[in-house]
Parts: structure tokens; C-alpha cells; sequence
């Protein structure tokens, strides 16, 4: 069982097993088990793919759909209460955990020519599969779920789990003299302004400023290089204090909240 971060240096190992799961269904778990169909070494292997999300679906990659990912919606969101803005991140998965319309396609393909004239295909696919526990079975591994709409529990034994299961935000450790000093909410993740400044102690004089960090506060654009001039631009107007780069007031098309008076027209 490893990361899917490790499966370029890992692979070979997997040669060689009767069954191998892939876990996560975003773009590295999708290129994982797509790998996986594709290698000869893996012809005769039975193929699992299970995740916790929905559906093993596309990335939002519309026009409108993009609109997320402009300052306009950034600002938005930064002014939604905390509790609605934690509803949403997980409900926006497809923006930022979906799987490239061309994967999708080379998938399905894949899938296709296994089955060519009838042959088994031996593959499972499986959404809305949480998994609860993974423990050795012998020399094989014993995987637990938990299917998110049944609310069924069943064990899966393979031989060998590529986890493509994302990363965890790590606070890098130079912050750790002044950590007293910065604001944190009630689940203890940084409070964080809309020019991307952590709230701090008066005591604390010079500003931090975070970039990629502020998922739970800017919304799913936090991680996006699309918004990484816009980010720096905003940062260095807050640190100076002045209009170094002028930024522009619409960004999108879509009218992301409520208007702010009515909009009759005569």
C-alpha cells in the first residue's frame, strides 16, 4: 500500500498480482488505474477503483463554469459566513477534484477494448465508497467501506492499494515562535482577510501574508495558478498600502450574489 505520489517509482512492484486497488477517483487516481488497464504486466489482474465521491466524473472546465476561479467570485465567497462557506468547498468537488475530460474518455476506451468480443472485463468501479478501515489480511489486504447512500458495510481483500488520496496542508515550522500571536477559528485554521492577510495580535507589528492556504476562507481559486498574479498584486497593494498594480473591479460575467438594490427597469 503506498501513495499514488509514489507509484512512478513503485509500479514494478505491482507486477504480479491477481488484484490491485486504486483509491480516489481525482485526476492521480484516474491516470493511476488508467496505467493500470493499459499495462501489459497487469493484463490478467483484476482492477478495483473505489471512491468516496458521487460520481467518477469530469472536471468542470466551462466557460461559466471557470467563473469560480476569478477574483470576483473569490470575493464573494470570502464574504459568506464560515459555516456556509464549509458546506461548499466539499459540494464544488468537480471544480477542483474531477478528472480531465480527455482521462474520462481514454478510460472508457480502455474499458471498452478489454471487453472486445466478449471478454470478462474483471474491473469494479465504485463511487460513494468511504473508506473506514485497511488492515493485513495474511498476505493480502483487507479494506473496509462504507457505501454513502446505502449505508451498507462490506470488505474488499486485494493485494495491493495505490492511494490516491490527496494532501493534507501542512503549517510550515518557521510560524511556530509567533503561532500564539495569529488568529484562528473555531476549528483552528488561520483567520485569514480578503488581501490574503493572517489577523495577528497587535503585538505582532509586521503583516503575513499566505498564499494556497486559504481554501476554508477564498474558496476553491486559493490553489489555482490562474489567480497567481491577481493574489501577488493584491499582496503587494495591502504590504505598501498603495494602488502598486491597478486591479480590475469585474472579472466575470456571472453575478455571483444577491443585487444590492432592485433591479426593476423602466
Amino acid at each position: 500500500m503506498f501513495h499514488a505520489a509514489e507509484y512512478l517509482d513503485r509500479a514494478q512492484g505491482l507486477a504480479g498480482a491477481r488484484d490491485l486497488t486504486v483509491i480516489g477517483s481525482g485526476q492521480s487516481g484516474a491516470e493511476v488505474f488508467l496505467d493500470l488497464l493499459r499495462s501489459p504486466a497487469h493484463a490478467d489482474t483484476r482492477v478495483n477503483w473505489l471512491t468516496r465521491s458521487p460520481a467518477f466524473a469530469p472536471m468542470e472546465y466551462s466557460k461559466l463554469g471557470l467563473e469560480h476561479f476569478t477574483p470576483d467570485y473569490t470575493r464573494y465567497f470570502h464574504a459568506l459566513p464560515q459555516p456556509v462557506k464549509d458546506r461548499l468547498v466539499p459540494s464544488q468537488w468537480q471544480l477542483y477534484k474531477g478528472i480531465s475530460a480527455d482521462t474520462v474518455s481514454d478510460i472508457h476506451d480502455a474499458l471498452y477494448e478489454r471487453g472486445v468480443g466478449g471478454a470478462p472485463v474483471d474491473v469494479t468501479l465504485r463511487a460513494q465508497c468511504e473508506l473506514l478501515e485497511a488492515r493485513e489480511d495474511g498476505d493480502r489486504l483487507a479494506l473496509t467501506f462504507r457505501h454513502r447512500e446505502q449505508d451498507r458495510v462490506f470488505t474488499a481483500r486485494t493485494d495491493g492499494v495505490v492511494a490516491a488520496s490527496g494532501y493534507a496542508q501542512r503549517r510550515p515550522d518557521f510560524l511556530e515562535p509567533v503561532l500564539k500571536l495569529i488568529e484562528t477559528d473555531e476549528r483552528g485554521r488561520f483567520a485569514i482577510d480578503a488581501d490574503h492577510r493572517l489577523r495577528t495580535d497587535p503585538e505582532l507589528t509586521a503583516p503575513i501574508h499566505v498564499q494556497n492556504a486559504e481554501l476554508h476562507t477564498h474558496g476553491v481559486g486559493a490553489p489555482d495558478l490562474g489567480l497567481g498574479a491577481w493574489r501577488a498584486a493584491t499582496i503587494l497593494n495591502s504590504i505598501t498600502g498603495r494602488t502598486v498594480y491597478r486591479l480590475p473591479e469585474r472579472t466575470a460575467f456571472t453575478s455571483f450574489g444577491a443585487p444590492d438594490a432592485p433591479q426593476d427597469r423602466e
